[in-house]
């Protein structure tokens, strides 16, 4: 009897020995899992406040119908005085750009640009994802100084796979480009602030993407348009509309 009152109490200790450890590991289980959540929970705070901070810094894109646009000193295809303007912010290496390039300015050129009633400006947005776009804008910005700035484009549109600098350079002579000044002028990257500073009017004019279109009357000054933004290549009918309501203004 008496060893079996001893087992029934030897019994009982471990049970309450082990029930200490079990509630000392639980309470260590759930201060384990506060700390995690107060971690957590601090880091969603940063979260939301490097959002607002991004958001604070980022500009407000304008009025998608009333977009004030510069034309800067970029290429102009077309009459220069043509009463509408489009102003295109593009990638050379971008596929939607030359989708556009091959399914919607053949159309734009053949009934209103090759007709004198659109001009359209060319201005640079090379995506930093895309490694060629920048050397290839370079180039392009290098042969205008040459006159060559259209069959530059159309090449290196039509070209997809001869974007970078070298192959560039190597197309010079079929390009009709004197060698020695294009090389000259893609290697010492003059071009780079210009093309920067089509990329960041861009950004201050609203655009989140290649290829960006502006449509707006030419105004007096020759330089600037007041127009609607187009964004991503839209088919010809959406660019037409748009032309057509424009020049049937007085």
């Amino acid at each position: 009897m008496k060893i079996f009152l001893g087992l029934i109490a030897v019994g009982v200790l471990i049970s309450i020995v082990l029930s200490a450890w079990i509630l000392r590991d639980l309470n260590s289980v759930k201060s384990d899992i506060s700390a995690r959540n107060q971690q957590i929970s601090s880091a969603i705070e940063d979260l939301k406040k490097l959002a607002a901070s991004r958001s604070s810094a980022r500009p407000t894109p304008p009025s998608a119908q009333n977009v004030k646009v510069s034309i800067d000193d970029d290429p102009i295809k077309g009459d220069t005085k043509a009463p509408v303007t489009i102003v295109e912010f593009s990638d050379f290496q971008c596929p939607f750009c030359k989708r556009f390039y091959d399914q919607v300015l053949p159309s734009l050129d053949k009934e209103y640009i090759s007709t004198g009633k659109v001009r359209l400006v060319f201005r640079d947005y090379p995506l930093e994802f895309h490694k060629n776009a920048l050397p290839a804008a370079i180039a392009a910005n290098c042969a205008q100084e040459q006159g060559k700035y259209w069959e530059v484009h159309n090449f290196l549109f039509e070209h997809p796979d001869k974007l970078d600098t070298a192959s560039m350079l190597s197309s010079a002579e079929e390009l009709n480009l004197n060698r020695e000044k294009f090389e000259k002028c893609v290697n010492d990257k003059t071009k780079e602030s210009e093309i920067n500073k089509d990329f960041q009017d861009g950004q201050l004019y609203g655009v989140r993407g290649t290829p960006s279109f502006f449509i707006g009357k030419t105004e007096d000054n020759n330089n600037e348009i007041t127009g609607v933004y187009i964004r991503g290549a839209q088919p010809f009918q959406v660019f037409k509309t748009e032309i057509d309501k424009l020049l049937a203004q007085k």
